[in-house]
């Protein structure tokens, strides 16, 4: 089973995106702490292992996703942790500032459901089924994978 962190302090935000992320046809397992303090204890509390994508949002209280960010990459352990900035910014110095903190994408929130659906939908699939993701992840064993999806 795939396994979402969502770091998301808007409650209608947070709900939107997962009801998208499980329309999305992939097992799921789908975590949301709504904090950037708790989401960095939860993180260094060695639950990094039980999730295999971060979704994180840069607004949010006690830690900002900047921070967040900045912390997951200077820890050994959670270094190769995927991380999805989802903002509603679309700043270009947000957007750089991201990509030099060692984000793996940033993705504009989408205003529309339908474009928050698609956006979803291609996450998942891109994130559960097309790369290969660090070897203490749940996905990472070739067992995880979708029945025709190889490793070569």
């Amino acid at each position: 089973m795939f396994r979402i962190l969502i770091i998301e302090d808007n409650p209608a935000d947070a709900q939107i995106l997962q009801m998208a992320l499980e329309r999305a046809g992939v097992p799921l397992e789908i975590i949301h702490l709504d904090d950037g303090a708790k989401a960095m204890e939860y993180l260094s509390a060695g639950k990094s292992s039980h999730c295999d994508l971060v979704l994180l949002d840069l607004n949010l209280p006690r830690l900002s996703g900047f921070e967040i960010l900045e912390r997951i990459r200077a820890s050994e352990e959670l270094a190769g942790l995927p991380v999805v900035v989802t903002s509603g910014s679309a700043d270009a110095a947000d957007v750089d500032r991201c990509y030099r903190a060692g984000a793996n994408s940033y993705i504009c929130k989408p205003a529309h459901l339908v474009d928050i659906l698609t956006a979803a939908a291609r996450i998942v699939a891109y994130w559960s089924q097309c790369v290969t993701l660090p070897s203490g992840s749940s996905a990472a064993s070739p067992v995880a994978r979708p029945a025709g999806n190889s490793q070569a």
